[in-house]
């Protein structure tokens, strides 16, 4: 209700003129500072505000800083605060709607290799990407990003992860998730013949958009796939672990399938609530060469990088030209089973052809390697 020391009208925000002499007599910033809080606080108490709307703010004030626009301050508290209820009014969306932000939504499949373009929407509110560069700015941007394969790892469905270089628009994560889930999908960059996609050929992205920490997915042409429990929980696992690895942290995704959500995935995945990542023990293969990829020509010295969970943190690592074994050593990782740890070796060979090969030796006689990984090199 109305006191006497409260300025205006406190039903409608509006200065009184005696209200306006009070305030150039005394020159108080403080009782400005009144003024401004008391008409703000009114106006917002009409405003209906969407649970998104604080990333869509955060969006406005950060391009608006990339541009540089100086802000002009009004001279007097009236115009002060009429600039100020302007631009708050403005920044607000509008009213929710049920489907997915359409100006976070891309306008169509990415193909791997090309820009991404389309509307871009809110950036997505987990960490960084984990590798490459943010497409904040305009133009081309190159990034490079992880992407998830599936491959057999003694028998079992098992994910294995790549790095590729994409281009992307000056879209941001929204870009990065377009080119990664893209080549995910279809698999036209894949390098290591041992591993492949488990979506159906045809499968494209057509949308994704971010909001707080889930990451929405429209996916076309994916209705039908011939797979058994185990492949859909993989192909589930290789969207999950993808986005996971551009957004950072345990993003929650929501996936559609031509703009409609699915209860079950291929009548083996229960997807009617947000896929989100299994367990690295659950689901990464137990051992990765990471460098050097398929298909790599190296330096005469370069270095090996592993990752994986095995036995007292020790894997074997051997180099092969032909069926001739040239080099072959221990490899120990920072962390062993049931972690997952991470190990170099530095090593130099002549030029040639080679097969570099990691494994963990079995403790059962007879039993031989496990978890092989292998990648074809060149050394120059």
């Amino acid at each position: 209700m109305d006191t006497d020391d409260t300025p205006g009208d406190a039903r409608t925000g509006a200065a009184r003129p005696d209200d306006a002499r009070t305030l150039d007599a005394r020159g108080d910033d403080a009782r400005t500072g009144d003024v401004l809080r008391q008409a703000l606080r009114v106006e917002a108490d009409r405003v209906d505000v969407r649970p998104d709307a604080l990333t869509a703010i955060r969006e406005k004030v950060d391009a608006r800083q990339r541009r540089r626009i100086p802000v002009a301050l009004a001279g007097t508290a009236a115009a002060t605060a009429a600039a100020t209820l302007v631009g708050v009014v403005g920044c607000l969306p509008t009213m929710p709607h049920s489907g997915p932000p359409p100006a976070a939504s891309s306008n169509g499949p990415v193909t791997p290799g090309t820009s991404a373009t389309g509307p871009v929407g809110p950036a997505s509110t987990g960490d960084a990407p984990t590798a490459g560069t943010a497409g904040d700015q305009a133009g081309d941007t190159m990034a490079t990003l992880p992407v998830y394969y599936v491959g057999g790892d003694d028998g079992q469905l098992r994910l294995y992860r790549e790095y590729h270089r994409f281009t992307a628009t000056g879209a941001g994560t929204l870009g990065e998730l377009r080119a990664a889930l893209g080549e995910m999908l279809t698999g036209t960059r894949l390098r290591d013949p041992d591993y492949r996609t488990l979506w159906p050929v045809g499968a494209e992205l057509t949308s994704v958009w971010t909001q707080y920490d889930i990451v929405g997915v429209n996916i076309s042409g994916a209705n039908v796939a011939n797979l058994d429990a185990a492949g859909a929980a993989a192909a589930v696992q290789q969207l999950a672990w993808t986005v996971a690895g551009v957004v950072g942290g345990d993003p929650r995704i929501r996936l559609l399938l031509d703009g409609e959500p699915v209860p079950r995935l291929w009548g083996h995945v229960d997807t009617r609530d947000e896929i989100t990542k299994g367990a690295a023990l659950d689901t990464l293969a137990m051992l990765w060469l990471i460098d050097p990829q398929h298909g790599e020509t190296v330096g005469r010295t370069f270095t090996v990088r592993l990752a994986g969970s095995v036995h007292e943190a020790t894997a074997q690592l051997r180099v092969r030209q032909g069926e001739k074994i040239v080099h072959r050593r221990y490899v120990t990782l920072d962390a062993g089973a049931p972690g997952r740890g991470e190990g170099f070796a530095e090593l130099t060979l002549p030029p040639g052809d080679y097969t570099i090969e990691a494994y963990e030796e079995s403790m059962v006689e007879g039993e031989g390697a496990r978890h092989l990984v292998d990648a074809v090199i060149t050394v120059r």
